[in-house]
């Protein structure tokens, strides 16, 4: 098969965070992520992402940040790929300056995410405060290498969403994307945390009755992804798609997990029985 034009690499599965509601599929499904490629292998994928004309690539994990190669990827990355986009999402715990000029001179966008205030701690599963991730924010807006921010809304932070959102405007985020938690991942285990599609609408409406902050923004409303052909019924119904619009990923859009398969989204799972040995790491 051909890869699309903008692909998701998952290079690692490792990450420092213990987020309650990561969308991540190995959550539940544990084989999809290992064993880990090495260098050489996404070498190879990003071979065939030259080969098939992608366009850009987001490269994110996991935390991507962990992986010590990381930027001998990157490196081949530019050499195979020199006209592609290429961003980094992270959960920005090990970003400082030194690297957000590393990643300026490489012209490697960034992207982060918000997931509180006072509830930062409870939601990235950590002891850590919001208050480092803001002044790397501000920081990379300094060097003339704003960072995206997102924020995924949940029942412990919902009270503070507009807090969240102007924090982020306030710290110099590029863009702000917010959504609420979606179903998948551990947020499978986690499903009090989800949010009502009422309780969604309340936060968007708070967020647009704000003065203009001047950041771009937008809102993403899926809470399942219909991509997930196992979601139960009654969960289906309590938070799917009321209008059944279908996922748009897989016609432009795909993503290659930690071992190298090959998915259409990133909430979706491979065409391959979970249930045996993972197929090859490049698809056919």
């Amino acid at each position: 098969m051909r890869y699309p034009r903008h692909m998701t690499l998952e290079l690692t599965a490792k990450c420092n965070f213990r987020c309650p509601y990561c969308y991540c599929v190995w959550h539940e499904y544990p084989a999809l992520a290992k064993p880990e490629l090495d260098a050489a292998g996404w070498m190879t994928v990003l071979d065939k992402c030259a080969a098939d004309g992608v366009e850009d690539i987001l490269f994110t994990g996991g935390e991507a940040l962990m992986r010590r190669d990381l930027f001998k990827i990157l490196g081949y990355a530019r050499r195979v790929l020199p006209k592609a986009k290429f961003s980094l999402f992270t959960n920005a715990s090990r970003l400082d300056e030194t690297l957000i000029k590393k990643f300026k001179r490489r012209k490697i966008h960034l992207a982060t995410s918000l997931q509180g205030l006072q509830t930062y701690g409870a939601m990235t599963g950590t002891r850590r405060s919001y208050k480092r991730l803001l002044a790397v924010v501000a920081r990379a807006s300094e060097l003339k290498w704003p960072i995206a921010v997102s924020m995924t809304i949940t029942k412990a932070n919902a009270h503070e969403a507009a807090d969240m959102f102007v924090a982020a405007a306030l710290s110099g985020a590029s863009t702000i994307q917010v959504g609420p938690v979606i179903l998948g991942g551990r947020a499978a285990a986690n499903q009090g945390l989800m949010i009502s599609r009422d309780e969604w609408e309340e936060v968007k409406r708070r967020i647009r009755a704000m003065p203009d902050a001047h950041v771009p923004y937008s809102f993403c409303d899926e809470f399942i992804c219909s991509c997930r052909a196992d979601t139960p019924k009654p969960l289906l119904e309590k938070w799917g798609d009321k209008d059944n619009k279908p996922c748009p990923a897989g016609k432009s859009f795909g993503v290659v997990g930690p071992n190298g398969l090959y998915r259409t989204c990133l909430h979706s799972l491979p065409k391959a029985d979970l249930n045996s040995p993972v197929s090859p790491a490049l698809p056919a």
